[in-house]
């Protein structure tokens, strides 16, 4: 058995520390308010290894953006895993566990908070590859042939649409989404 690498695993915890301190940033003081100096004081990590590791602010704020994006993934994969003999069901699961996950989210928080700074939004928005083109790569090799393109994009969209702008309780969203999937099907 080999050991795991000590320099990989290093890096990986200046990275996530890094990605929680500006996660942490953003949410008190906004887009603006970030800065690698910042960053390398909460997180602990040297200024020149987050160069290093993230680079620019930018890069800072899509990696925090992608790992928040993948933490949402997980919420799909979980639900779909708890009904692998029901494709409906599993999306249920998947949708619920998204909104549930978006309520608590700290950074879509952030992003969504009346008066947000434009860069944060622009770095969801502008390139919409990040999330919504993610979203639905992601989401279509994980049904795979049980669903068509079309319903994984409409499902998706769906419920970013509930999580920027929730107008029901999770409840109800899940509901409207589970009558549009069994309705496609």
């Amino acid at each position: 058995m080999t050991a795991p690498d000590f320099y990989s695993e290093l890096r990986t915890l200046r990275l996530e520390r890094g990605l929680d301190a500006g996660v942490e940033i953003i949410a008190d003081r906004g887009w603006d308010g970030l800065s690698m100096t910042e960053v390398a004081k909460r997180s602990g990590v040297p200024r020149q290894s987050l160069y290093k590791e993230v680079g620019t602010k930018d890069d800072l704020g899509r990696a925090v953006v992608d790992r928040e994006v993948d933490r949402f993934l997980e919420q799909v994969r979980t639900g779909l895993a708890a009904h692998p003999d029901s494709f409906e069901d599993g999306i249920s699961a998947a949708v619920r566990g998204v909104l549930e996950h978006g309520r608590a989210n700290v950074a879509l928080a952030a992003v969504l908070r009346p008066g947000h700074d434009s860069g944060l939004l622009a770095l969801v928005t502008v390139h919409p590859d990040a999330v919504l083109g993610h979203a639905n790569s992601a989401v279509g090799a994980l049904v795979g042939e049980r669903a068509p393109e079309a319903l994984v994009d409409c499902v998706v969209r769906l419920t970013l649409s509930h999580l920027v702008q929730p107008s029901v309780d999770v409840d109800e969203a899940v509901d409207r989404i589970d009558r549009v999937v069994r309705g496609f099907a």
